[in-house]
């Protein structure tokens, strides 16, 4: 244990300040001090000296400032999100019908179903063509039918999850 020369406080061994009174504690001269250079015993601009050419080392302040923060107090910020805009769900599911689900919370499982079933109704008209010799006019009214609906529904469950912030256009509630 070393003892602090200001105030008489143990420290530990090795400590440069006192824990107590934060004075400098020097530690115990090198075997080879006494040999020191005329360049390491002239008094530097930043530290005072006594008249032989001691030093004597400066006391820090008593006490630091530190921060309390205040209490009760978040510091971390919940990030403000805003509800999609039923367009985008509508837009992309007007091309892949279904696929703008997935970018309605909690609809996804839904949208990859309506997907699907798009994918089966575009096998069975196609079979369709084929049987009718290739009438291709019949493969267009449906195709487009489900489209429609689909972005409409998208934009219907996408106004639903806003909180009121949209409008559905069909299903009200």
């Amino acid at each position: 244990m070393t003892i602090c020369t200001a105030c008489g406080a143990e420290n530990v061994e090795g400590a440069r300040f006192c824990v107590k009174c934060g004075a400098g504690i020097s530690a115990a001269p090198d075997p080879g001090a006494w040999r020191a250079t005329e360049e390491a015993n002239r008094p530097r601009t930043d530290q005072t000296s006594t008249p032989d050419g001691g030093y004597v080392p400066q006391t820090p302040p008593s006490s630091y400032p530190t921060y309390t923060p205040p209490q009760g107090m978040s510091y971390q910020q919940q990030p403000v999100s805003q509800p999609m805009h039923p367009a985008i769900p509508a837009i992309v599911s007007f091309f892949l019908p279904g696929i703008g689900l997935l970018f309605v919370p909690g609809k996804a499982g839904l949208g990859l179903g309506i997907f699907a079933g798009y994918i089966a109704l575009c096998f069975v008209l196609v079979i369709l063509a084929v049987i009718s010799f290739g009438i291709l006019t019949c493969l267009f009214a449906p195709l487009m039918l489900a489209n429609i609906a689909a972005a409409v529904h998208s934009w219907d469950e996408a106004a639903k999850s806003s909180n009121g912030q949209f409008q559905p256009i069909l299903f009200k509630k």
